[in-house]
Order: C-alpha cells, then sequence, then structure tokens
C-alpha cells in the first residue's frame, strides 16, 4: 500500500508511528510538509525528527506537488491530511485528492470549544462539513474528545476512529549533567510551555491547599505566561516547594522523568499532551485534567487520573490521593513501561491499516490497542 502524509510540519509526535509504518512489508510511505520544523518549536527544545524510511518532502513546488498526487490512483493508495491553517499545503490539494479515486483521511486533534471563540468554532466546522466531508474516507482524531467533537458537528460516526499522538521513547542520558538529588518528598513534575492554556496557576493553588502533605513541585519551560506562574507560587504559602527550571533539550526528557513520582499536565485545554506518553513510556504515572485528549491513556487508576479542567477543588483532591499514596515504586514503574509498548509506532501504525482495511472490505471494527 502507498501512502502520502500531507502535514504542515514533520511532527516528532508522528514520527516513530511513520517508521514503523514505512518498515512494514509492502507498505511505502511519503511524507509531505510545508515546514521541516518551525523555530518556535525548536526554541522550546523539539529536534527534527528522522521518519526514514519514509520518504521526507519539504515545501515540494507545484510540479512536485501534482506527481505526488497523480502519482498513484484506486484503493492501493491512501492519502492522510493534517489539519492546520486554511492556507497550508494540506487544505490545497484535498480537493485534488479526492479526485484520484484514492482513500482520503483527515488527520486531526480536537478542536478547543471552550467560551465565545468556541462556538465560533462550531459554527464554522458544521459549515465545512459541507464541503468536506464527501470528500473524506474517514477522520482519525485524537481523544475521545475528538471523536465526540467530530459527531457533535455532524460527522458520520461510523467513519470516524480514535487515534493519538506517537512519541519517541525517552532514554536517560547517563553522561549528562543533572543536579536533580533525589529527594524523600513526593515529586510532582510539569514539562511544557509557560501559557495560560496549560493552567500552572491551578495546580499552585491545588498544591497551596495540601501543605500539610510532604511534596515538592518542578515545573520545566518557558513562555509568556512564567511571571504569571512565578507570581502565583510566591503568593500560595508554599513557594518553597514549587521550583522553577529553564526548558531542556527534548532529549533530556528522560533524565528528569526519571525523578519524578507523577506527571502533571493541567491544561484547561489541549488537543492531546505529547508529554503524557513520554511520561508513561518511562513508568510514571500521570494526573490530567479531563479536557486534555491523552486522558485516553489513563483509563486504568494505576496509570493516572484526571480531573475537572479549570478546578483547584478537584485537582487537590486527586493530587492527595496520588501524595497519599507514596512514592512511585519500581514494581508501579515497570506495570506502566510494559503497558506503554500499545502507544508505541508498530502498534499503531498497525491499528492504522486495519482501520483502511476495514473500510476496505468490512469487517470487525478494529479496537484502538490503548484502550
Amino acid at each position: 500500500m502507498n501512502w502520502t502524509f500531507w502535514l504542515c510540519i514533520v511532527s516528532p509526535h508522528i514520527s516513530e508511528m511513520l517508521r514503523a509504518l514505512a518498515s512494514m512489508p509492502n507498505h511505502n510511505v511519503t511524507v509531505v510538509a510545508e515546514l521541516e520544523l518551525p523555530e518556535r518549536r525548536k526554541a522550546i527544545g523539539w529536534n527534527a525528527p528522522d521518519c526514514s524510511p519514509a520518504r521526507v518532502v519539504i515545501g515540494p513546488q507545484d510540479a512536485e506537488i501534482e506527481q505526488l498526487i497523480g502519482r498513484d490512483h484506486g484503493e492501493e493508495t491512501v492519502h492522510m491530511v493534517g489539519t492546520g491553517k486554511r492556507s497550508s499545503l494540506n487544505w490545497r490539494v484535498l480537493p485534488r485528492l479526492a479526485r484520484t479515486g484514492a482513500m482520503v483521511g483527515l488527520m486531526s486533534e480536537t478542536v478547543d470549544s471552550r467560551g465565545i471563540l468556541g462556538m465560533a468554532r462550531r459554527v464554522k466546522y458544521s459549515l465545512d462539513r459541507y464541503s468536506l466531508e464527501d470528500k473524506l474516507d474517514c477522520i482519525v482524531t485524537v481523544g475521545e474528545v475528538g471523536v465526540r467533537w467530530y459527531e457533535s458537528i455532524g460527522y458520520d460516526s461510523s467513519r470516524i476512529f480514535p487515534f493519538i499522538y506517537v512519541t519517541e521513547r525517552p532514554v536517560p542520558i547517563p553522561e549528562s549533567s543533572n543536579d536533580w538529588k533525589e529527594t524523600e518528598a513526593f515529586r510532582i513534575l510539569y514539562l511544557g510551555h509557560f501559557i495560560r492554556r496549560k493552567d500552572g496557576v491551578t495546580a499552585i493553588r491545588a498544591l497551596a491547599r495540601l501543605s500539610d502533605l510532604d511534596w515538592q513541585f518542578d515545573l520545566v519551560g518557558d513562555g509568556p505566561d512564567l511571571e504569571r506562574w512565578k507570581r502565583a507560587a510566591a503568593e500560595s504559602g508554599v513557594a518553597n516547594r514549587i521550583r522553577f527550571h529553564n526548558a531542556v533539550n527534548n532529549r533530556m526528557i528522560g533524565n528528569l522523568l526519571e525523578h519524578a513520582d507523577v506527571l502533571l499536565l493541567p491544561s484547561k485545554y489541549d488537543g492531546w499532551g505529547a508529554v503524557v506518553n513520554e511520561a508513561l513510556m518511562c513508568g510514571v504515572p500521570v494526573v490530567c485534567s479531563d479536557n486534555c485528549g491523552a486522558a485516553d491513556l489513563l483509563h486504568d487508576p494505576w496509570r493516572g487520573s484526571t480531573f475537572k479542567a479549570g478546578s483547584a477543588d478537584s485537582l487537590r483532591g486527586i493530587l492527595q490521593g496520588w501524595i497519599e499514596r507514596g512514592k512511585c515504586s519500581k514494581e508501579s514503574g515497570a506495570r506502566i513501561r510494559a503497558w506503554s509498548s500499545v502507544i508505541e509506532g508498530p502498534q499503531v501504525a498497525r491499528y492504522l491499516v486495519d482501520i483502511v482495511k476495514y473500510l476496505q472490505e468490512g469487517g470487525q471494527r478494529p479496537s484502538p490497542p490503548w484502550y
């Protein structure tokens, strides 16, 4: 089967799956992207991913685009189109892809449906459906929240499939300098961008109500909301237990996670939350909001918990339970790491192949391996 993925960037959150798919017998994979990686992503520690043996085409011109569209036809060809700005390459080629006779799928995060802007997005996406739905054979969208979104605006539920981001398994770098000392306190870790949507302030307010318990909160990253988060920490009454650290290169994530007892992702909204994958692969349980796509990975309580997005009370109760349970044991970590093979490239690639086979041939609807 011939696969072409039309993306805005070559994302490290899909590269491992692309490598696995391209390594399967009789599967040829081409990745077409406008950019390899934007500077703003590099600034927060992202690295350009390796997709080989998949072929990667960056910023193709018109003649090459036409060649990529027209080289294959029929049921042995699948085009997967990532969402992005309406002016982006993937959206521009979608109408032409639909005329080739090949299968065409949409790869999408969920949509932030909060507030007035969320209402406007609902109207826009509902109107878009009338011009898009007949061009699409399927939608693969990250998380149950994504499935519910596309169902709610009228897409055929039989053609919507839950999907996930796929990350590289973090590996600690032994020779790297790491001045994080072991502590008897329960260590909570945040890794990511410091922006309002990530809602570090709610996390700090929740922990301020647990001052009688023994914990430490480490926040690693950078971003425009940093000073606001620092003010919230200074006013919390527990500032001595909240530590801010500069952003690190993605290759260092394994070193940070090996010292954590739980990863916290308090986002008011997150299309997915790839750091959740990375934590689970390192054997670290996760607490995230119920408005994160990656909450899909926490169905079993031994892997983590979810709380009501934006609620310090809800988060306080969840964190209290984890802190009182005690530090993450080796046995617990090993169990989580063993389970995490279901969110690695080979199993996710096989699931994508099974979706296409199901749409072409019928039979039993494939179930995501992480469910």
